[in-house]
């Protein structure tokens, strides 16, 4: 049997795979468990003679396998087939991305599929107060909803975070949560729009927050550029001034932003 999970949530789509890997060791033992990660190439012939070779103590086998996207798509819907009509031996991928056209079996029956995308709104809020019940952390609802905007998208930072306040408090409020010094990540796309207000202070105030989440001024000018039509002919000759190597990226924004 084929079992795919695949999504950008890493959190659950890694607990999925530690759940069906305890309901196999349940219903058969950790003999027949092999792990097998294709980015080393040898992991592809080891797991070749893993699912081909029999054992004396156990005849079921679940092979659960990483980074199988690394293999050519043509080779891995060879190698991958053949299991799904198999009894015996399970084979569990976990993939960030969705399959190519040529691996569509993957997300098709009889092969077991689930998908993880990032949790929003009331279902985030929802996953982080099971979370903290989880970790024996109670959370008053400006706390939940604190956690939630600092770490929405990232499920395996909001784990972490209830992991460390579980060894301070059984009860956690938003003015604990702010006295750890946790800040909620700014908008980066309000923030773009920001620097384009008509007030020179939030033009300011936008650009010194963009440059501190580091992105390279680079990535930021050519953004700016590419949404700043009012602006559109002096991009061009900051660009040339760059590129003529007269100035630098980050003098050429802050002009943009003081004009």
């Amino acid at each position: 049997m084929l079992l795919f999970l695949y999504g950008p949530d890493d959190y659950r789509r890694f607990q999925k795979k530690q759940d069906l890997a305890a309901e196999f060791k349940k219903k058969h033992s950790d003999l027949g468990i092999g792990s097998f990660d294709f980015e080393n190439k040898d992991a592809i012939e080891s797991f070749q003679n893993f699912v081909r070779n029999q054992s004396i103590f156990e005849t079921a086998k679940l092979a659960l396998v990483e980074n199988a996207f690394e293999m050519e798509a043509k080779q891995l819907a060879k190698l991958l087939r053949p299991f799904l009509q198999e009894k015996s031996i399970n084979v569990l991928l976990s993939e960030r991305d969705k399959p190519v056209k040529t691996l569509s079996f993957l997300i098709e029956k009889p092969a077991f599929f689930q998908k993880f995308e990032n949790l929003e709104g009331a279902t985030w809020e929802q996953f982080v107060v099971m979370a903290a019940q989880k970790h024996n952390v109670a959370l008053d609802a400006d706390a939940v909803k604190f956690l939630a905007t600092v770490y929405e998208g990232n499920t395996w930072g909001l784990v972490t975070e209830l992991q460390k306040l579980s060894a301070l408090k059984s009860t956690i409020n938003k003015k604990d949560l702010e006295q750890l010094n946790l800040e909620a990540a700014p908008n980066y796309w309000a923030l773009l729009n920001g620097v384009k207000n008509a007030d020179v202070r939030t033009r300011l105030y936008a650009f010194e927050k963009l440059l501190a989440l580091n992105d390279p001024p680079a990535k930021l000018f050519n953004m700016l550029a590419s949404q700043w039509q009012q602006k559109l002919r002096r991009f061009a000759e900051f660009d040339f001034l760059v590129k003529s190597g007269k100035l630098e990226y980050e003098e050429v924004l802050l002009e943009a932003v003081l004009e």
